[in-house]
């Protein structure tokens, strides 16, 4: 599995090349902020018109799948309900996580664009959450042979880039010894 970091911008975020991109969405987050807010934007408010029509609620383990119509450096968007803000804790944080990254092997993504499950108006530091996102996905793709090939992007702000690698590295380390 690769993992690579971007900034929260459009302009980076269309240099790359993924089939998914996966946004979350709160319950009470009207509009979609941080990455959904930016594939919302890229999409002409499609997903604000879909929360409006109460066809994405933001419900805790909702799945929506839309095209990206084109207008996204992949084909497809998923958009993940992540629940109330005020029930994210770090339990909530790896169940969804796994739901995603589940989800995301059930459709034999190859490249996926994500911001961590989460969202910092949660008070959950970005550490903790790429931590769990990172057991999580080991844990679904790691048992599979062509996980190898597996490319994330995760878009966090720049100044994260350091401490979110770190926990790559940590990560990555520990799957290693297992494995010897």
């Amino acid at each position: 599995m690769k993992i690579q970091f971007l900034r929260p911008d459009l302009h980076q975020i269309d240099r790359v090349t993924a089939d998914t991109v996966v946004v979350s969405v709160f319950e009470e987050e009207r509009p979609p902020r941080g990455v959904s807010g930016l594939m919302d934007w890229r999409l002409c408010g499609r997903l604000s018109r879909l929360m409006v029509g109460g066809q994405v609620t933001g419900r805790f383990r909702e799945a929506v799948l839309l095209p990206a119509y084109g207008r996204l450096p992949a084909s497809r968007v998923c958009a993940y309900g992540m629940g109330r803000l005020a029930e994210f804790s770090p339990a909530r944080a790896r169940e969804a996580s796994w739901f995603v990254a589940d989800s995301l092997h059930k459709l034999r993504t190859s490249s996926f664009v994500t911001s961590l499950p989460g969202s910092p108006l949660t008070g959950m530091a970005a550490r903790p959450r790429m931590e769990l996102f990172l057991e999580e996905l080991i844990r679904v793709f790691g048992a599979d042979e062509t996980s190898g090939g597996v490319e994330a992007f995760i878009v966090e702000p720049a100044e994260l880039h350091r401490d979110l690698t770190d926990a790559v590295s940590v990560a990555m380390r520990k799957l290693r010894v297992m494995w010897k």
